[in-house]
């Protein structure tokens, strides 16, 4: 078991430095597109971050599906159970946990003196972000209503998803850029990129570079991915415990932390606009692109654990969203760490029984 959990903590922190290699090109993928913060933090950034725990559950259900009835093999169920959770454990996470780590960020760095504890964000950028989640979740939600036996519906639901995220990339991407100065907290150095890590001597790296690091980080992801399914079904087996529930707590906590660091030295920076939109474009990122695979091809059947995260993260996002509306423009971290009372919630409830 200590191997186990060596090997975990060995992908855990490989895919961590991927997503780092990949978000860096990201940014100045960003930078030579002339693209907004909001643009930047919502969708490319968001997009990067969001590539572990989008590929884990394509993964796990396709390898479920090509190794079934192999000798040694995962089954297509535990494929299913492994990607269904992850694919419903990633925005449950961002709406709860994410929050919450970020809210506790922006008090310890006030405290160390490093910044205010106004959240000063772009606030048609995070109320856009929400509106398209909770549309993209809401169309989730009603698939697991229709008829198994009418699997054409599901295809449309699943075509449907994808729409609406190419409806949002392109609003998005056309709506007006924001001056920095008035949605986000600037340093004296402005908002300064880190320099790429393929080139770091190059004040300007080339777009070959930049577009070189950035394929290198996707294939990086994807095999650390494949791996770390693996190890997951490995330990479920093992322990004796429900893949599902595994997934759905320790899949979405790893392969969200390349958000949460991010967000959180966003957030150290006085990059607020970034760090939440990191969040919130993952979010409809992840309402729309995994779920629709989830749909379009396992029986998307939720257990008691999945109707209960699917729940929380409603409740939580709903709360978060009409508090921050009512704040105006700047928000107070204390909003976004009633996140953490929903997700307590979800693993005393889940974990508690298996004590």
């Amino acid at each position: 078991m200590l191997l186990d959990s060596l090997m975990i903590l060995a992908l855990l922190v490989s895919i961590v430095l991927a997503c780092n290699v990949f978000t860096n090109a990201i940014e100045w993928l960003g930078e030579k597109l002339n693209l907004s913060a909001g643009a930047v933090g919502s969708v490319l950034a968001a997009v990067g971050t969001a590539l572990p725990e989008t590929i884990v559950p394509i993964v796990a259900i396709v390898t479920g599906v090509l190794s079934a009835g192999q000798e040694g093999g995962m089954t297509a169920k535990a494929g299913e159970d492994i990607g269904l959770g992850a694919i419903l454990g990633a925005p449950f996470m961002l709406a709860t946990l994410a929050m919450f780590v970020s809210g506790v960020a922006i008090v310890v760095y006030h405290l160390m003196g490093k910044r205010s504890l106004e959240l000063v964000i772009d606030r048609s950028q995070f109320f856009r972000d929400k509106t398209y989640f909770f549309v993209a979740y809401g169309l989730a939600i009603a698939a697991a209503f229709l008829p198994a036996n009418l699997l054409h519906l599901k295809w449309i639901v699943a075509i449907a998803l994808l729409g609406v995220y190419a409806l949002y990339l392109k609003q998005t991407l056309s709506a007006p850029h924001a001056p920095l100065d008035s949605h986000d907290h600037v340093d004296s150095e402005g908002h300064e990129l880190d320099p790429l890590f393929f080139d770091p001597k190059a004040e300007e790296p080339p777009m070959s570079t930049v577009l070189v690091q950035t394929i290198l980080g996707v294939f990086a992801i994807i095999g650390l991915a494949h791996l770390f399914v693996h190890e997951i079904q490995h330990i479920s087996e093992k322990l004796h415990l429900n893949a599902m529930i595994l997934s759905l707590i320790i899949i979405p906590i790893a392969t969200e932390l390349p958000e949460k660091f991010n967000s959180v030295m966003w957030l150290g920076n006085k990059k607020d606009t970034l760090a939440m939109g990191n969040l919130t474009g993952a979010m409809v990122f992840q309402s729309c692109v995994p779920v629709a695979v989830g749909v379009a091809f396992t029986p998307w059947v939720f257990n008691e654990e999945a109707k209960l995260s699917i729940l929380l993260c409603l409740l939580s996002s709903a709360v978060i969203t009409a508090l921050l509306f009512r704040c105006g423009k700047n928000g107070s971290p204390f909003v976004l760490m009633l996140g953490g009372i929903a997700y307590g919630v979800f693993v005393w409830q889940v974990v508690a029984p298996l004590l």
